[in-house]
């Protein structure tokens, strides 16, 4: 029987990150909650760090309907929530003070079922210290403050979701993205990159209308990125690995 009892507004924080997504499985271990997400537009891991101790049993949780457990535990107000379950495809359980919610589960959980082979793909990219993604080299690496990103998610009302290109120069070390198409509205924004390594060239990437969306998954703190011409992008921060899947272009 997996089971926790977490503080509910960090859990509550941590099932909300995710953005607009049904089902979830949680990896409970150690110190730390673990979760991925693949879909077609992207694959995200976060992880939510607690005290040892509110991890009372090690395991896996299933969360069949997300939105359902997310309302729970903001509608009953208290300081801890206890989740338990005792396998996959179990009911789940929920406490919070006096109030007590059963939630039946699926065998399958659909945004995890999508990770096993993007997981084998970031095995081999990481064992070789990020210098190619599936054989093609990634070719410029650094560091950048998120927040001067992250307004790249705030603009679809001015740009429009048309999309965007990341442009790296490693020489000059900058990071800009060129939101909006050619006769609409367009933004670019840049910023500095620390700890810089690539070529004296740009290397560009073009994505989807999913990339706002994307950039907000990311933590308000300082991120290492890994990038190749036309590849997607690689963002790593101390408890989120966010891959952005780029728009293949003819």
């Amino acid at each position: 029987m997996t089971e926790i009892q977490v503080k509910r507004t960090e859990f509550l924080r941590f099932l909300t990150s995710f953005g607009d997504v049904e089902d979830l499985r949680i990896d409970v271990a150690g110190s730390r909650l673990t979760a991925e997400v693949g879909a077609i537009t992207h694959y995200l891991r976060k992880s939510l760090i607690v005290d040892p101790s509110e991890i009372k049993t090690e395991g896996k949780l299933d969360i069949s309907d997300l939105k359902k457990v997310i309302s729970f535990c903001k509608k009953v107000k208290g300081e801890e929530v206890i989740v338990r379950q005792s396998g996959s495809g179990k009911t789940l359980y929920l406490r919070l003070e006096k109030t007590k919610l059963q939630l039946p589960t699926a065998d399958i959980i659909t945004s995890h079922s999508r990770t096993p082979m993007i997981n084998r793909m970031l095995d081999e990219t990481i064992s070789n210290m990020w210098s190619t993604w599936n054989k093609t080299p990634l070719e410029v690496h650094g560091d950048i403050t998120v927040k001067d990103i992250k307004n790249a998610g705030k603009m679809n009302d001015i740009t429009g979701k048309h999309g965007a290109k990341v442009v790296v120069n490693g020489e000059e070390k900058e990071f800009s993205i060129h939101l909006g198409q050619k006769h609409t509205p367009r933004l670019f924004i840049t910023t500095p990159v620390t700890n810089a390594q690539g070529p004296h060239n740009n290397i560009e990437s073009q994505f989807g209308y999913w990339f706002g969306d994307c950039i907000n998954f990311l933590d308000n703190e300082a991120a290492s990125f890994h990038m190749g011409e036309q590849l997607p992008l690689f963002l790593e921060q101390s408890n989120t690995l966010l891959v952005i899947v780029n728009q293949k272009v003819d």
